[in-house]
């Protein structure tokens, strides 16, 4: 497998992904603008949903991928082995939702809502171990024949639902058939049951590989953790519109976010960087180099527009009731930066394995974050919230982008002073033209040097540089 396949495999992950995110992106605006309470119970049900998942997923996805790619043991046997795993884990997961959501006072129907999509993706994490296996293997095709179907059919319930005006219950079913349908199509293409076959022997082998995989999954708790837990507080202290309003505001930074980390690094990227480490450490450091340079180019004029923009966009789309989200989605702009670059160089580290010292700054992000929820949203609810996941997301950015580079050497000092520069050029002209011009010209001048930066960085076509050979990628 050489470089140019990058842009294959990616185009099959972004086809998946778009295809989900367009459906999503309809059903998002439609229900925003019937009702920002209802809004704001699918955000905080998400968010419990989210914190299920993580605890489902035990941190192993991650594990899988390396150890998949390496193609170390028997995968089928390990595939099936985590599957027992996940799902014995997912129903005390979905206990402890049930009685958190009692102690907080939760509404029942907020309750049943919140097991429902709980209950989805928690069965996302269980399957989520098939599509690491097709990740590995270079058959992203397989996973995006699998997931826009499912996608297509359990958000477009989703939406009808919405449309018919059918209360937040039933419309939260739509997790529920999303993910059923995903499961039952992955079981399909991979041919067999993947619980059959799994012994005694198998399961108390997996326990031991589990004592890597424990650091996994005490990372990803974490950072799941440090995501989501400031919409709980939000909850607390601002109530259901504003947990409405803080899910329209990050919904466009996720989106893009999901999209970069997710698509390209987490299932293209990643496989390749764990690859050169161990095969050749020249080929890890130029792949590195190239991505990083070429995600700042692109975060850059994202934000610049985000900032710029907000106050006219989240109207535009959302509706009016949500003009006071712009504030908060201006404070979360900073976290396309660090989810970009923050996740290229956690995925390095991982395939340099360095996990123990990523899971110390997973930890510190913890830490920074149960301060910044408690001291903050208390204070300003919506805006709050925000600040504390950006800030959260900024000091675990600078530890592992600063290990990476000082590890990896991926940027040279005239790269970084080149992009600071760039930046504050573009502030620099926005604030200036905009004392005597059109707020639409100031926006054009300050985006012109991002766009510059983004065309001198971009990747060459399609990555086109040679490296090592891997041998040809094998059907799931």
């Amino acid at each position: 497998m050489k470089l140019k396949s990058i842009p294959r495999r990616l185009g099959f992950i972004l086809g998946a992904q778009w295809t989900r995110d367009l459906a999503w992106t309809i059903f998002t605006i439609l229900l925003a603008r019937r009702s920002p309470d209802i809004l704001g119970q699918i955000v905080l049900a998400l968010t419990f949903g989210y914190l299920v998942k993580t605890v489902a997923d035990v941190g192993l996805n991650d594990f899988l991928l390396s150890t998949f790619a390496r193609k170390e043991g028997h995968p089928r046997a390990l595939l099936g082995e985590v599957t027992w795993l996940k799902l014995a884990v997912l129903l005390p997961a979905l206990a402890v939702t049930w009685l958190v959501t009692g102690w907080q006072g939760y509404a029942p129907e907020l309750r049943l809502v919140v097991m429902s999509i709980a209950t989805g993706l928690g069965l996302d994490g269980v399957s989520d171990s098939f599509f690491a296996l097709c990740q590995a293997r270079g058959r992203q095709d397989v996973e995006m024949r699998i997931r826009v179907p499912a996608a297509l059919l359990g958000l477009g319930f989703g939406i009808a639902c919405v449309m018919l005006g059918a209360p937040p219950l039933v419309i939260a079913l739509y997790k529920i058939v999303e993910s059923l349908l995903c499961m039952a199509f992955a079981v399909a293409a991979l041919g067999r049951n993947p619980l059959t076959g799994v012994g005694w022997d198998g399961m108390k082998d997996l326990a031991r590989q589990m004592r890597n995989g424990l650091i996994f999954t005490c990372m990803a708790a974490c950072a799941m953790f440090y995501n989501k837990i400031n919409v709980i507080f939000l909850k607390q202290y601002g109530g259901n519109a504003d947990v409405g309003g803080y899910g329209v505001a990050w919904e466009t930074v996720e989106g893009l976010s999901v999209l970069v980390s997710g698509a390209l690094l987490g299932k293209v990227i990643f496989p390749l960087l764990t690859q050169y480490w161990q095969q050749d450490r020249n080929a890890f450091r130029q792949l590195a180099g190239q991505t990083a340079r070429s995600l700042w180019a692109a975060a850059l004029p994202i934000i610049f527009l985000i900032c710029v923009e907000s106050d006219r966009f989240l109207p535009l789309v959302y509706g009016d009731s949500y003009q006071s989200a712009a504030t908060a989605q201006r404070l979360l702009t900073p976290c396309l930066a660090t989810a970009f670059l923050h996740n290229l160089a956690a995925y390095a580290m991982i395939g340099m394995r360095r996990h123990r010292l990523l899971l110390g700054f997973y930890l510190s992000g913890l830490v920074c974050n149960l301060i910044c929820c408690t001291t903050l949203i208390p204070r300003m609810p919506l805006e709050g919230a925000a600040l504390s996941l950006t800030l959260t997301k900024v000091w675990v950015a600078i530890l592992t982008v600063g290990f990476f580079q000082w590890a990896a050497r991926p940027m040279s000092l005239r790269q970084w002073t080149a992009m600071l520069l760039t930046a504050a050029a573009s502030v620099a002209l926005w604030w200036v033209v905009g004392q005597v011009a059109p707020r639409e010209l100031a926006e054009l001048s300050g985006l012109a040097p991002l766009l510059a930066l983004f065309w001198r960085w971009r990747p060459p076509p399609p990555f086109e540089a040679s490296r090592p050979k891997d041998s040809q990628a094998s059907a799931c």
